[in-house]
């Protein structure tokens, strides 16, 4: 028994050798931390859009509603035996495996949830002052807002107000996600059977989470542009959280923003994010 695990082992190495080797044939520039580009002479104008990587189907991740505005992802039902025995099939059907119970799940909670994320956020954009237009075009900044609900490790479901800014194009091209955590969360019954006060909460929760973020995107546009606003520089720390690696347990680089009792706002490589202190496992001290 002791040879098998040795040589499913070495296999499972072999594997991740070549995926990390890919990996770094296939990386042009080290990753920078998502600071949004914002001009010094006008105001950015941001537009409702409907960003590839929000509507696109993408792997353990499925639509909860008909406009792609609630968004499930998990990454739970799979083998981690098939990986270690099998090598990249036993990888591709695990990931099969992973995907098929994404399916099941979101079926449960497949138009359940009664609230309009794209219109929670154009309220809060505009009640914050943002400047707003219905015509895209080059200059602008395209806003995808939606919903999002992921199974941590325990089987509980987070959920998060999350906005997509995509500006630019060609080599002047940026993204970055913005995600502020709600407080509560729920099982998969819940969402599959929702009360009526659990839409009340939950639509409640949503509205707060987009007004931080256009309030932080408003601050964003302000800070930047006026010379005389010295924020302290953000301090580097490394964490780990459910809500962007679920099951995982990933370190994460990032720089702090701002910190309270019960949020940390901290800048990464995909975009700005409000977590939850609970449910995050901060590896430097002092944050």
């Amino acid at each position: 028994m002791i040879g098998f695990e040795a040589r499913a082992h070495r296999r499972a190495l072999r594997v991740c050798a070549l995926l990390a080797l890919a990996g770094l044939t296939a990386c042009v520039a080290p990753p920078s931390y998502r600071d949004r580009p914002v001009a010094a002479g006008a105001p950015s104008t941001f537009v409702l859009a409907h960003a590839a990587i929000v509507e696109e189907p993408r792997h353990a991740t499925r639509h909860l509603d008909e406009a792609k505005t609630i968004v499930y992802a998990q990454t739970q039902g799979g083998s981690l035996t098939a990986g270690l025995v099998f090598g990249a099939l036993g990888a591709l059907a695990n990931m099969g495996m992973v995907d098929s119970q994404t399916g099941l799940d979101a079926a449960r909670m497949k138009g359940k949830l009664r609230l309009e994320p794209r219109q929670l956020f154009l309220d809060a954009a505009i009640r914050q002052g943002l400047e707003l237009t219905d015509v895209g075009g080059p200059a602008h900044t395209g806003a995808t807002p939606y919903l999002s609900i992921s199974k941590s490790p325990s089987g509980r479901l987070l959920a998060a107000a999350a906005v997509q800014l995509e500006q630019g194009s060609g080599a002047d091209r940026w993204s970055g996600l913005y995600m502020y955590q709600l407080p509560s969360t729920y099982s998969l019954d819940d969402l599959a059977r929702p009360s009526e006060d659990l839409q009340r909460k939950l639509a409640a929760e949503a509205a707060q989470g987009f007004g931080e973020l256009a309030a932080f995107i408003a601050r964003e546009e302000t800070g930047r542009k006026d010379a005389s606003a010295k924020a302290p520089p953000e301090r580097e720390f490394v964490f780990s959280t459910e809500l962007l690696t679920p099951g995982a347990g990933h370190a994460m680089p990032a720089r702090l923003i701002a910190s309270s009792q019960e949020l940390v706002w901290c800048r990464t490589f995909d975009g700005v994010f409000a977590l939850r202190r609970s449910g995050m496992k901060i590896r430097t001290r002092g944050i």
